[in-house]
């Protein structure tokens, strides 16, 4: 990656550091994405919240990340440190 630096008027600004405060990401990650678009380079729209949407609710019926690791590990933390009597 180059260091760039572009002239951009108040409004561009204005927009790109909105857009980049409502996502919580850098200005120049917003620059990027819309050059890339623009440019048609990697057109794939980098939506961080598109994988969980899509899979939201597909183990549903599955256990807990603490039952699976109780079955796992066979004991819990606090039942392996008791037996140090910790």
């Amino acid at each position: 990656m180059q260091r760039t630096q572009i002239y951009l008027t108040v409004d561009q600004r204005t927009r790109i550091a909105t857009r980049a405060k409502e996502r919580s990401c850098a200005q120049s990650e917003i620059i990027r994405e819309l050059l890339d678009r623009g440019l048609g380079i990697n057109p794939v729209d980098h939506d961080s919240g598109a994988a969980i949407r899509e899979t939201a609710g597909l183990l549903a019926d599955a256990p807990d990340w603490q039952e699976w690791q109780r079955s796992v590990r066979g004991r819990t933390a606090e039942e392996r440190l008791s037996a140090f009597d910790l």
